[in-house]
């Protein structure tokens, strides 16, 4: 059954270097259910770009998340395909981490979270 419906936005501004924005969700209650995404919104190249490098990257992923095991305590973390992870369910979830990353960028992600 479908509990709550919640969303977040992250931002980054990175005009020389890698820059990034971490949304940590939780810890949930034991037994809660959560499906999470994040979803690139904006992605804007306002600084200038030279010959030399026209390079720019914007990126929403989840690195990893963790459940609670039947003892009751926390799992280690529990790895991710990287950055081609945007979306996760995890049965009896402890936590979700989402990065949002840029680079020569203005870039904003949606995080969706439903708990069920």
């Amino acid at each position: 059954m479908l509990t709550s419906i919640t969303g977040y936005w992250l931002r980054v501004i990175a005009p020389s270097a890698i820059e990034s924005q971490e949304l940590t969700l939780g810890p949930f209650p034991p037994g809660t259910n959560v499906y999470a995404n994040i979803s690139l919104n904006e992605l804007n190249t306002y600084f200038e770009l030279d010959s030399s490098n026209t390079k720019y990257s914007a990126t929403g992923y989840i690195p990893y998340w963790t459940h609670y095991k039947d003892d009751g305590t926390e799992s280690n973390q529990m790895q991710s395909m990287g950055f081609n992870q945007n979306a996760v369910a995890v049965d009896n979830c402890a936590r979700i981490w989402l990065v949002l990353e840029g680079f020569r960028v203005v870039a904003s992600a949606l995080v969706n979270v439903i708990t069920y």
